[in-house]
């Protein structure tokens, strides 16, 4: 009897436990897409979603592939930068979404009209949480594309 009570409050134990995980899971996923909603929309609002130490960089080697801190996020790249190369914003469109606790990333296809053409760049978006807020993003794309599409440079070729 003593045998049976512990194997089923163990087993209680850890299905509680599974479930706390996945919930934390799913929560931090909800935060990003809760993210994406008000990033262009209601970048102050986004701003609540930002942990007070919040990193941003656009990766790369680009013009404007830099890091940005949690004010200089909304100023600087979401009022100043993207509205200069992409004067008509840009359509996210999240294709493939990873959980992974504290660490999610978002594949993403990105579609808009940017000074130089039209710019549907991909991405991997990688975020990470920090007491229940996105700590750091990581924006990965294709630094030629961003190049050629929003700064009117030209691919060169050399000849050997």
């Amino acid at each position: 009897m003593k045998k049976t009570f512990s194997i089923i409050l163990f087993s209680f134990l850890l299905f509680s436990c599974q479930e706390s995980i996945k919930k934390d899971v799913v929560d931090n996923v909800a935060v990003i897409d809760k993210f994406f909603e008000l990033v262009f929309a209601n970048p102050e609002g986004a701003k609540d979603l930002l942990h007070e130490d919040f990193t941003f960089k656009f990766m790369g080697i680009c013009e404007i592939c830099k890091s940005h801190n949690r004010d200089t996020f909304i100023s600087d790249w979401l009022q100043k930068e993207i509205p200069a190369v992409l004067p008509n914003g840009i359509k996210l469109n999240p294709i493939r979404k990873i959980n992974g606790g504290d660490n999610v990333v978002f594949l993403v296809e990105g579609e808009a009209e940017a000074i130089n053409g039209q710019y549907n760049n991909n991405y991997a978006m990688v975020f990470q949480f920090k007491d229940g807020k996105i700590f750091d993003f990581k924006e990965y794309h294709s630094d030629l594309l961003a190049e050629t599409r929003l700064h009117k440079k030209k691919i060169v070729y050399i000849e050997e």
